[in-house]
Formats: structure tokens, sequence, C-alpha cells
């Protein structure tokens, strides 16, 4: 089905659902342009270089107390400005104002604290709804209360403190709004980065450094004074017609005649890409969400929805010196094509010295590794649970449930309940319509099993955590419940849909109408912003940053105050000196099943900001103390450590020390 420029979807007109039907699938549409940009303000292709957002480096490095390296972040959301069309601004929200935000880079074992100040507009400047965020990394095993949960919002003026453990495998993840009901515009807006998780097995087998390169492809329609443009089909889903990546639209790279590897995310709020290469030759599939994938696959195309990461390799060294190689969208059905949406970027081969130092720059791996994931067996499943997802009556809805349910509930509801540590098959089936879905299932990372009965692509045979639900399509997943107890949400990646209220939750052994100490709204609240105190930072820039990529140049509007850098005033006295209040108020460890130790700490009658680590030991009567295991006291005094099955032997008595000088003791409830 083609149709003309007027019958197109147009910024602020009737739209294809309008012109052809409310609620109707798609099917395959073209047209020639969304934007209402004048001529001479279109982008063309292959006109800008791509540009590499740079690396954010930490305000300070410490060490926990149990070893650990930890960086601390601070990152601003708010809003800036981005060169993106021809002779006109864009207005964008950007983490520090870019577009992508700045990549972190972290390696396994070393933990992230990360503030996350929102200094936004109370209100989308364009579309009016609160500008209350909320960071959700995506691909990380972290605590609920840190995960990114809808409805934990950090609203203007307010920071969140966010703790990422990184203990997982290498692999691409990204850091993205997630505020409920809100989050496809604001990502569309510009809330996204990438986030890279690094370990020895990855770096010693895949490109690294300027070969490594982390593509952000998105899409964006334009209003003619060049500010973004949103339509979403009565919630279906937004294609434009001009495909960015790592916000500028189809960049140029220039490549040397060896081995490249590229981190592709899509982060279009709805379209899917089809993904191959002008020369008709295959990649080198490496990695899935979840990271290394067992062994190499060859592809020569791939389908790839809102949210997945694909990791690619790329041999340059087969072509001549001036050579073009295009990165092509072949499409897939139900999304919306423009003229130049089969376009996605272009690499131009150089004559200059090739590079051959590291992995992988002359001979393309094979074997990789295998993982958790895709070690499981289905003979290890203890459940299987099966949902659909599907429209009903203008709302989306998955297995039945929608958000507004959870909500109602007071985040009581879950669409499954599986222990810590269970091993279950979720079977999803997309059979009402003609949408396909990405559904992203949030703390673990699973395993396709099969499609409609069939053997999943081979450049889907790693670990993922977005699953693509085609029209007409039943996966079957093969999934561990591992690493943390507690809520976490299940939902589909089509944003418009996400917000239109097709997301639920489960919870990990957990009975969510008890008390929950990692709950996701209330274990660790935003705080007011604290003035930034001047100070180097204790880690040098990576040497692999490079200048801020093109979607940031801040737009001169004056900082909040309450942001401002600050120094020390000194006081005529010295103040006294701290005296933490440390309590024990949950002890429980029932034998071969489970152990809880929590409780709260205060210092001088308020929580104090940092973090601090409570360590806890067994002091049962009769026996030398043993350490159980530590514990981090979140921005509400609040701490909790949980284990299952805890020790095997029982434990009576239990102390509690924390590093900031408090100490506690309690008898410990057996039942």
């Amino acid at each position: 089905m083609s149709i003309s420029r007027r019958q197109a979807l147009q910024i602020g007109g009737i739209g294809i659902i309008g012109a052809f039907g409310l609620a109707v699938p798609l099917g395959s549409v073209e047209a020639k342009s969304a934007s209402r940009l004048d001529p001479r303000n279109m982008p063309k292709p292959y006109q800008r270089t791509l540009t590499v957002p740079s690396v954010l480096a930490p305000t300070k490095s410490t060490v926990d107390a149990d070893g650990h390296t930890r960086h601390h972040y601070r990152i601003e959301q708010k809003l800036s400005s981005a060169n993106i069309v021809p002779g006109l601004s864009t207005p964008i929200l950007g983490y520090n104002g870019t577009f992508p935000g700045p990549t972190i880079k972290v390696k396994q074992g070393d933990r992230i604290s990360l503030m996350m100040d929102n200094v936004l507009p109370l209100l989308h400047p364009q579309w009016g709804y609160r500008l209350d965020t909320s960071t959700h990394l995506h691909g990380s095993a972290s605590l609920p209360q840190f995960d990114g949960y809808a409805n934990d919002l950090t609203g203007l003026g307010y920071c969140k403190d966010y703790e990422y453990p990184n203990f997982q495998p290498a692999r691409t993840l990204w850091y993205h709004d997630h505020a409920v009901h809100n989050t496809s515009q604001s990502v569309y807006s510009g809330l996204a980065g990438h986030y890279h998780l690094h370990d020895d097995v990855e770096q010693s087998l895949l490109p690294q450094g300027q070969f490594d390169v982390p593509l952000t492809v998105s899409d964006a329609m334009f209003a003619a004074n060049g500010f973004l443009g949103y339509d979403d089909n009565t919630h279906s889903g937004l294609w434009g017609d001009v495909i960015l990546v790592n916000g500028a639209p189809w960049p140029v790279m220039k490549v040397q005649r060896r081995i490249y590897r590229f981190r592709i995310l899509n982060a279009s709020i709805s379209r899917s890409y089809r993904f191959s290469l002008s020369t008709g030759d295959a990649v080198t599939m490496v990695a899935t969400d979840g990271g290394l994938m067992p062994s190499a696959q060859q592809v020569t195309s791939w389908r790839h929805s809102s949210a997945e990461r694909y990791e690619v390799l790329i041999d340059f060294s087969k072509y001549p010196a001036g050579k073009r190689v295009e990165l092509r969208n072949g499409s897939n059905k139900n999304n919306v094509d423009y003229d130049y949406t089969g376009r996605v970027m272009a690499f131009d081969v150089t004559d200059e010295p090739v590079d051959t130092s590291g992995p992988a720059a002359t001979v393309l791996p094979t074997l990789l590794t295998s993982s958790t994931t895709m070690s499981l067996t289905t003979s290890q499943s203890v459940k299987t649970r099966r949902m659909r997802v599907k429209r009903d009556n203008d709302v989306w809805t998955i297995g039945g449930m929608t958000w507004d349910e959870v909500v109602e509930s007071g985040y009581r509801k879950v669409l499954a309940d599986p222990d810590l540590d269970d091993v279950e098959i979720w079977e999803i089936e997309n059979s009402s319509g003609g949408w396909f879905h990405p559904v992203h299932i949030h703390l673990v990372d699973f395993q396709i099993l099969s499609r409609n009965g069939r053997a999943p692509f081979n450049y889907e045979r790693g670990p993922k955590d977005v699953v693509y639900v085609g029209e007409g399509e039943t996966v079957r997943l093969l999934m561990k419940f591992e690493h943390h107890r507690g809520r976490y949400m299940i939902h589909c990646h089509n944003l418009p849909h996400e917000d239109h209220d097709m997301m639920a939750q489960f919870s990990v052994g957990i009975d969510t109408n008890e008390d929950d100490p990692n709950h996701p709204i209330e274990a660790s609240k935003p705080h007011p912003i604290t003035p930034v105190v001047a100070e180097e930072p204790d880690d040098e820039p990576s040497p692999e940053t490079t200048e801020p990529a093109a979607g940031g140049d801040p737009t001169g509007t004056p900082e909040p105050t309450d942001t401002a850098t600050a120094t020390a005033t000194p006081t005529a006295e010295p103040p006294a000196a701290p005296t933490e209040v440390l309590t024990i108020t949950t002890a429980r460890h029932r034998l071969r099943k489970d152990m809880t130790i929590a409780g709260t700490s205060k210092v001088n009658g308020t929580v104090p900001a940092g973090l601090a680590l409570v360590t806890i030991y067994d002091v049962s009567y009769g026996r030398a103390p043993s350490r159980l295991g530590a514990a981090a006291i979140n921005s509400l005094g609040n701490w909790s450590y949980q284990v299952k099955p805890g020790p095997s032997q029982q434990v009576m008595s239990v102390r509690a020390d924390s590093d900031r000088g408090g100490t506690a003791a309690s008898e410990v409830r057996t039942d």
C-alpha cells in the first residue's frame, strides 16, 4: 500500500490511523515524508559525520568496606538544544544536555553510585505534561528501588540516588527515562544513553577503544520550526521520516581496513528495523542484550526492535580504499516507511594506516563464551506461564493486565510470582491484530526457546531481555529468577503501547501484601538536590572520551541556583563529632529457607548524604563471631541484608557494625 504525502502521517493532522480507521493495523505503509520542514531545512543522507558520545568521568572513586571499587557519578537531566536539521535548532531533553547522553563505562565487579538530578522544566515545553522522571538502567540486575520503577518519580529540583552492582557478564546496557505514562515522549525527546559493562573475557575477544563503537539508532519527525513533532497514531506508534544515529541524520563514519565492533541500540520508540549491508555481505553477530553469545553467527540481515541491543563485527579489510558501505533498513511489517527510511548510515573505507592492535583486529572470532542463561535447560523449569499481548478497547494489555490495575491495587497485583532462583518458561502469544510487540522483562536475562514451535533466529541465540513478538507469533522463553527479591516490571517496549497501558509487574520471592524492604517506591526516595562542591575527580577521564555529541549544545538558560557550584564556609568552631544510631528492626532466620536482617541508620538524628555499609555478624551464644555479609545504607537511612537459603547452621543472635561507627545487636526470630 502506497499513499501520497497529503495522505501520509502529518504533524498535527489526522494521521494515517485517523484516515483509515481508528486502531487498525497499518500493514506496510509508504509515504514521502512526515516532517513539515522547508526543503532547505530537510536533512539529506550522508551529509553529516558520525559523532561518538563522550565517556562520562566519575566525580570520584572510593573503595567499599568489602574491597569493591565504587565509582561516583552525577548527571543532570535538563532542557537543551541540538543541531539536527540544517539551519534550525531543535529543543531536546538531555542527560547533561546531550542526545544521546554520555556513555558510562565500567568493569565487572566495580560498583556505581549515580546521582540523577532533575533540573528540567516543570512541564514539557511542547507537550505540557509534568517532567517527573524515573531512570531505568536497561539490562542491569538492580535492586527494585534502583530499577527505574515507573511510579518511582523524581520531580523538579530533586535528585534520585541510584546504585548499580555490575556483577553480570559484559554487555551493552542503556539508561533511559521510564516515568509512568510519559516514557515515550521523554525518550523521544532525548533521554537515552549507552552504558557499557566490560569483563576480562569480552576484552580478550572483541575490539576495544576506538574500534568499539556505540550506535544509537532512532527516528524522528519535525515541525516547520525544527521542533520535534509527535503523533503516536492513537497510541499505536510513532514512525519518523528522519533516521538518526547518535543524534545525527544519516551520518558517515570513516573506517580503517580492519574489523570494527558496533554496539547497535534501537532507541526508536516504535520503529523496528531490518538491518543489512549494501554490499550483501554478512556481519558477524557476537552479542545480544545480555552479552556474549556462545558462538558467533554470520547473518546477512536481522530484525531489530525497540530497546534490543545487538553487537556486530564488520570486516572492512575486504573492501578497497574509497569504498562506501551503507547500513540499510529493509523494514518490517507494520512500520511506516518514507523516502529515506531505508537508509541508516554509511561507512567510508580510507587508505590511512591500519591499526591492528588489540583483539579481533584481523581475524573474526568463532567460539565466544557460555553463560548461565544459555546453559539453562527446560528440565529445570518448575512452571510454564502463558500470556497474551493484545489491544482491548483501545487499551494495550499484557497477560490481561494493565498498569492502572497495578497502581489501583496498591502495587500488590502481579502477573507472576516466582520464588527466588526458580526457573520458568514464559510463553507470550501475539495473535490479536497486526502489531508487533517488543516485550521487555526486567531483572532477568532469558533464552529464546522457540517461535511458533521453530528454532529462534540465528542472531537471537544469545542471552536476551527484549523479545520481538511479531504478528501471529508465539515465543517461548526460559529464564531463572535470580539476583534479587522484589517487584519488577514487564512491558511492551513500543513505548506508546507501554504508556497506554501495556505494562504489568511480577514479584520474585516476596508476598506483596507484606512489608518489602526493597519496595521500589518507598525504599529509596528522591531528595532535594544538594549543591555541587567543586573538587577534582579522583580518576582521569577515559582516554576514549571524545567531544560531546552533535545533539547537545546548551541553550544558555541560567541554571537553578540550587545546582550551582558551592564552596564550604568556615565555621568558628569545629562541629561536634557525628554519632551514629544504628538499629536492627528485623532479624529472622528460617533454617534452610531464608534470612533477613534489616534496620536503620541516623547520624545526629538525620540521614547523612553519601554511602555507608553495615556488616552483619553471627554472634550466637557459644560460637566465635563470624561474618554473614554486608548491606548498603540507602538515602533514607534504611539497610537490609537478605539471603536464601541462608547459613546452614541456625543463627540465634546477630550484631551489625556500620562503617560510620554505629553498632547494634539483636536476637533472631526462627519461626
